[in-house]
């Protein structure tokens, strides 16, 4: 603790129990933060952290929380002879709720909410560092191999197979080829066979199979491809962000009112990162940490990855029903712990373990992944195999893990 002299207990601040003690009032603190530091050691945050501040209050409160910010500042001002303080403050709250069409706001995030545009500053500092991660970190590279049909096609059955399946939409294999193929609509299950058809559309229609949206189109382009791929289902309001906050477990997503300029900062950011694998890791993490629609946002996040995979005529992913649970995990990882490595490291060996199989015969690539147990849901009783029987590369790594801690009195 620093010791500062100034003015005793003022209007708004609060005590602490009957220990003498107060904390000071939000307006008091930005006040008092605009001051001048004196010493070596800085005592004050200073004019960017408080502007910082006064977007977070803005974002959680609205407009009216930052009028009373100022109305109770004013009356402060004389009290804690901080009237050079007032002003800075009173034209940082007017430039915040004005539009700030003169340029005083300083920091991003101050100026996308002066514009109508705000983020969530959280997600976007994680954006960064896989951002950062992934300009330093060297990703595997995996030539595409479905790139000539009939290849492509049946790799784009087991992908809206895969995608749907986890997500709750879940066929026995052979059907759900009748379905995409053939379009045998099953009668009882008319909106989950419509999930898979949109699926199975997206990954091969000629717009949308290689190309991602610019910055400047990005709202509009999530939107069309949510529309198309949730078309039939008026509940998950296709082609509309959501309106309410959406969890998973203890996470919330970013709230409604921030998915317009998280979705805006998080495409730009994109282009900082490698094309190829590297990017596609990042907008598979975008899209899924956003999670702009009511429903539909995993799929939606793997069919951004596997654009950015197919725009660059590299393999596209599968992430099979056995490894899901693992690929969830490392997307935890980052959103809870801001680690980057698992997540990276998840991706680039599914990704590896994708390019093991020959997709040329459909009959034959679904028989050799039921040998390999890609279709299976119980890590307990199975590893996922490569197409010779062996251990997939992660699950031989988690094996060299788990000796090592048996090894070691652990396990």
């Amino acid at each position: 603790m620093v010791l500062l002299k100034g003015p005793g207990p003022l209007p708004g601040d609060i005590a602490l129990g009957a220990s003498g003690l107060y904390w000071s009032s939000r307006s008091r603190m930005l006040l008092e933060n605009l001051g001048k530091s004196h010493g070596t050691h800085p005592h004050t945050s200073g004019k960017e952290q408080v502007e910082e501040k006064l977007v977070e209050i803005l974002n959680a409160n609205g407009e009216s929380a930052l009028q009373r910010v100022r109305d109770e500042a004013r009356a402060l001002q004389i009290q804690l002879d901080a009237r050079h303080e007032f002003d800075v403050l009173n034209v940082l709250i007017g430039a915040l709720l004005g539009g700030d069409d003169k340029g005083i706001l300083t920091t991003r995030s101050g100026v996308l909410a002066a514009r109508g545009t705000p983020v969530d500053s959280e997600r976007l500092y994680r954006f960064n560092l896989l951002a950062d991660y992934l300009c330093t970190t060297p990703v595997p590279d995996f030539p595409d191999v479905a790139a000539q049909e009939p290849a492509r096609t049946h790799f784009a059955v087991l992908e809206s197979y895969f995608s749907n399946f986890v997500e709750g939409i879940q066929f026995p294999i052979e059907e759900a080829k009748d379905i995409v193929l053939q379009n045998k609509i099953v009668p009882h299950r008319f909106e989950d066979s419509h999930d898979l058809v949109g699926v199975f559309n997206l990954i091969l229609h000629p717009d949308y199979r290689s190309n991602l949206p610019a910055p400047n189109d990005i709202l509009e382009k999530i939107r069309e491809r949510h529309c198309l791929m949730m078309s039939r289902r008026p509940e998950a309001m296709p082609g509309e962000f959501k309106k309410q906050s959406n969890f998973a477990g203890l996470t919330q997503f970013v709230s409604p009112g921030f998915v317009l300029g998280t979705l805006l900062e998080g495409v730009t950011l994109a282009s900082s990162v490698p094309e190829g694998l590297a990017r596609a890791i990042y907008y598979a993490f975008l899209v899924a940490e956003i999670h702009p629609f009511r429903d539909g946002n995993g799929r939606l996040s793997r069919l951004f990855m596997n654009a950015e995979l197919s725009r660059c005529w590299r393999s596209r992913i599968l992430i099979p029903t056995l490894y899901h649970a693992q690929y969830l995990d490392a997307l935890r990882a980052l959103t809870r712990r801001n680690d980057p490595e698992p997540l990276v490291r998840a991706i680039g060996h599914i990704a590896k373990w994708t390019t093991l199989f020959d997709y040329q015969d459909l009959k034959q690539v679904v028989q050799a992944m039921e040998a390999a147990h890609a279709f299976e849901e119980n890590l307990r009783e199975f590893r996922l195999l490569t197409p010779t029987g062996g251990c997939s590369p992660e699950k031989r790594h988690n094996n060299l893990c788990e000796l090592a801690l048996h090894l070691a009195g652990f396990a």
